[in-house]
């Protein structure tokens, strides 16, 4: 059941309202039929009694040459009356349940009907009746035995279920329901319309700079819940700002020393020397912008706006191949995007370093897929096991465990790759292709939502 339900709070609330107010619909209409039925029956049978007694005084105030006449005049299309002298009712082989609540019901209501002088049933085939197997039983035969001992006799249709309903009760409740409906959707969409705002907020933390506070308003739980969303922004803003405070004072501290020894290097009489301590250093200097690039949280920050993703990746392989690298770039000679032009510019520079570190080469290819991007950059590496191939998106995790300056780094730049695609709600992808190397594939959206 749940496949068919609703995956929304409000859809589900209006599904359960319009399941219970369906069923009472349809109970009320039945209840109601039942009522309608009842009442008319009583009536039916009050208006029979009282017909037959006036009935019964009128004729028996007649002569006998009279009463017939009179007894057809006043029948009715509901009652036909008859005059004779004997019945034509046999109440031992009419005589039924259900006749006899009729009978019982009659003498209740009107009691000078008489016992004795009532008799009700079917037709008498013997005296040209239908049998009781063949007798209409939608048709009630009776018959009223005068003082001189004969008979009124009469013929009435039984009280059987209303064949055709009230159809304009039928319609005012049904609109009645309708309406209920109608107004509670209202309702029920204006009590989750804070949920839906709480829900949206909560999607936006880590997107936009600064944090927007959710309005707090409706039912006391989704205002309590607003109100500790709000707070929980302010901590983590707070938070952001003491760490992005707190890493700028890293960074001065960090490169003051470094160009103290830069310089001290270059006072060193032995060049091999020198060169390799200026290594270290810049392979120190490397390691520390990438880790403070990480921790900072670059992509946070930026504003997204519209930019050339192919003039950002041809100015990267250029400058790659100017250094002596092997790198070529495929693709279309202009494609425009929405996102955060210096995280991917930092998360492509990572990919492409990466591909001629430890492959040799990097081939970028871009394409353009339906309202998505995708960026392949391959190599021709020795690639990745498959079971490493998720560790090494992890931050400050290497395979290659020496920190040497060939392949040296800080483990952080396909972690800042994958974060600036998830930034962007994009997904960065690895494989080790059949004809050796590693593929990384990007999809990016062309427009941020």
């Amino acid at each position: 059941m749940r496949r068919f339900l609703p995956d929304t709070l409000a859809g589900r609330t209006i599904v359960v309202l319009l399941a219970g107010l369906i069923g009472f619909h349809v109970f009320s209409i039945w209840i109601y039929q039942i009522g309608a039925e009842a009442l008319v029956g009583a009536a039916r049978e009050r208006n029979l009694a009282e017909r037959l007694v006036s009935i019964k005084r009128t004729i028996a105030e007649l002569p006998a040459a009279e009463r017939d006449r009179a007894a057809h005049a006043l029948s009715s299309a509901s009652l036909d009356v008859h005059w004779t002298q004997v019945t034509t009712i046999n109440p031992a082989a009419g005589e039924s349940a259900r006749i006899d609540e009729i009978r019982r019901r009659l003498l209740e209501l009107v009691p000078e009907l008489g016992g004795d002088q009532l008799r009700l049933g079917y037709a008498d085939a013997g005296t040209g009746g239908a049998s009781g197997a063949e007798a209409d039983r939608h048709t009630l035969m009776g018959a009223l035995q005068l003082a001189d001992q004969s008979w009124v006799s009469f013929s009435a249709a039984l009280f059987r279920p209303i064949e055709h309903p009230d159809l304009t009760i039928l319609v005012s409740t049904t609109a009645m329901a309708l309406g209920i409906v109608l107004v509670s959707i209202l309702i029920v969409r204006s009590i989750n319309r804070p949920l839906r705002e709480l829900a949206n907020a909560a999607d936006r933390i880590g997107r936009d700079p600064a944090p927007t506070p959710v309005g707090e308003r409706g039912p006391r739980e989704v205002r309590h819940a607003a109100r500790a969303f709000n707070d929980m922004q302010a901590r983590i803003s707070r938070l952001i700002a003491d760490r992005t405070q707190a890493l700028a004072a890293v960074s001065h501290d960090l490169r003051t020393p470094i160009t103290r020894l830069r310089l001290r290097a270059g006072l060193i009489d032995d060049p091999e020397t020198q060169a390799k301590i200026d290594a270290d250093l810049d392979e120190m200097e490397g390691m520390i912008e990438s880790t403070l690039a990480y921790l900072r949280g670059e992509t946070e920050t930026e504003m997204p706006r519209p930019m050339d993703i192919v003039s950002t990746l041809t100015t990267l392989c250029n400058a790659t191949a100017d250094a002596g690298a092997d790198v070529n770039y495929v693709g279309p000679a202009q494609l425009r995007l929405v996102a955060r032009p210096l995280a991917l510019k930092r998360a492509l520079s990572n990919l492409i370093d990466n591909a001629v570190g430890y492959g040799g080469c990097a081939r970028v290819a871009l394409r353009a897929d339906g309202d998505a991007v995708e960026i392949t950059v391959d190599d021709d590496g020795p690639g990745i096991a498959d079971a490493e191939q998720a560790n090494v998106l992890e931050p400050f995790y290497r395979l290659e465990a020496s920190r040497s300056r060939k392949t040296g780094g800080a483990g952080l730049g396909l972690t800042i790759a994958k974060q600036v695609l998830d930034a962007h709600g994009g997904m960065l992808a690895l494989a080790n292709r059949a004809e050796g190397g590693l593929r990384v594939t990007l999809r990016l959206p062309r427009a941020l939502t």
